[in-house]
């Protein structure tokens, strides 16, 4: 029997490792931490049909809630937009660990096998093949292994370099966080009614985020997150600065954590001869906001399908290669066309956005057109709003020139993503890997 090691149980590892077991492959999958403490602690939110689209069953609702609604406030924090809410339970918010818990149900009842407390130390290659697995000192040999360890995976670096599989993430492809829980000042409300999440960009300037988020247990949920860098001044000085714009921000902590989020489009390269990394260990995150459940379960699905569909039991990299080519063109290219255009985005001076929000460019009536409510037909901006903005537009022409740049790289760099070679041939994917990763640093 075919045998496969997942490396992390992962969101995409995992969702790949089920359905690989239940289409007969012999999974086993190895966690370091032990049963139960998968994970972060904490909510994020999901799309609910995105189980459904990667042929899971939907958990149980004890591990999700109503995703919050949110508003969004300008760097001088003079102004503000709340974003309009889905329709009930269209997107929710879900606990990661209980997310862990449930995929490990599932695998279980797949037949995978399962292995907590389990760390594994490194790769086995020989010949320029992965083979297997070093735990606990030993090798195991494996098929194929599935690298969903993280964003810091160590793996990736220890894979032939003739894959050209990226080993290490650049600075400013990461946002550095800290992520917080305080209590609740008894009395305080929100800063606006009936809104309990709000997100300031380019808090204090910074290149980053913070965010201030009342939970429904009563909790208040604090972000500090910022590109390239965080030290713990940096921190203190975001909170108190939250503090007083918040006022629902308490003193007592409850919990703390530091973490590190991927904010890049996906590796050029994430297959090797018995190899493939999915998930944040090829970097398969949203890049503005670095959120990768969905995209990782997605890839997870599309690998295990792919395999299957094509009874794979070879996992050379030509074996493999047309997964990641499906990958690419379907959800990878518009991630390196977002990645593009948030470093630019990254890059303006907060008194621009600050414009944006108060200068009548965009407008509260105007995020209405995001909302995803199909139960009737969505407004449209009166022509009057139109020729309004055009007229705020022509007197930033500088601004407009250096948007449409951005537009125009970004657009590039979908387009290269989309011509990822549909066929593995060594010399032919190492010439567009590197014409991929030249766009993504050349210009920014």
């Amino acid at each position: 029997m075919t045998k496969i090691a997942v490396i992390g149980m992962g969101q995409g590892g995992m969702t790949a490792a089920i359905k690989l077991a239940e289409a007969g492959y012999a999974v086993s999958v190895f966690e370091k931490e032990k049963q139960g403490n998968v994970s972060y602690p904490w909510k994020d939110d999901i799309r609910a049909e995105i189980f459904g689209l990667v042929g899971l069953p939907m958990p149980d609702e004890s591990i999700y809630c109503q995703k919050s609604k949110w508003l969004f406030v300008s760097p001088n924090e003079e102004y503000s937009l709340p974003v309009p809410p889905c329709p009930p339970m269209e997107e929710v918010s879900i606990s990661r660990r209980g997310l862990a818990d449930y995929f490990e149900k599932l695998a279980t009842e797949a037949g995978c096998d399962l292995h907590f407390s389990t760390a594994v130390s490194s790769l086995v290659v020989k010949d320029d093949k992965v083979c297997g697995i070093v735990v606990n000192g030993k090798e195991q040999f494996f098929d194929l292994v599935i690298d969903a360890s993280g964003m810091n995976s160590p793996f990736r670096a220890q894979v032939p370099n003739k894959f050209g599989v990226q080993a290490k993430v650049l600075p400013t492809d990461v946002m550095y966080g800290y992520r917080a829980f305080f209590d609740k000042v008894d009395g305080a409300t929100t800063r606006e009614e009936g809104i309990n999440s709000t997100l300031t960009l380019k808090h204090l300037g910074e290149t980053g985020i913070s965010w201030c988020n009342l939970n429904e247990d009563g909790n208040v949920d604090v972000l500090i997150g910022r590109v390239g860098g965080l030290d713990d001044k940096r921190i203190e000085s975001a909170i108190l600065a939250l503090r007083a714009s918040n006022q629902i921000l308490g003193t007592h902590l409850i919990s703390e954590n530091k973490v590190e989020i991927c904010l890049r489009m996906s590796i050029a390269r994430a297959v090797a001869d018995g190899y493939v990394a999915i998930g944040d260990s090829a970097f398969m995150t949203m890049p503005l906001m670095g959120s990768g459940i969905e995209s990782s379960m997605k890839a997870g699905a599309m690998f295990a399908d792919y395999v299957t569909k094509n009874n794979v039991t070879d996992f050379a990299a030509k074996n493999t290669w047309g997964f990641y080519h499906d990958y690419m063109t379907q959800y990878g290219a518009d991630f390196a066309f977002v990645d593009v255009l948030k470093r630019w985005a990254l890059a303006l001076d907060p008194k621009v956005i600050d414009w944006v929000f108060g200068g009548g460019l965009i407008e509260k009536s105007d995020l209405a057109l995001v909302t995803t409510d199909t139960s009737g037909n969505k407004p449209k901006i009166p022509a009057k709003s139109i020729a309004k903005k055009v007229f705020i537009l022509l007197g930033h022409l500088p601004l407009v020139f250096k948007a449409a740049g951005c537009l125009a790289r970004s657009l590039k760099a979908k387009n290269i993503a989309k011509k990822i070679p549909a066929t593995y041939d060594e010399k032919k994917v190492a010439k567009w890997a590197k014409k991929y990763d030249r766009i993504l640093y050349k210009n920014n």
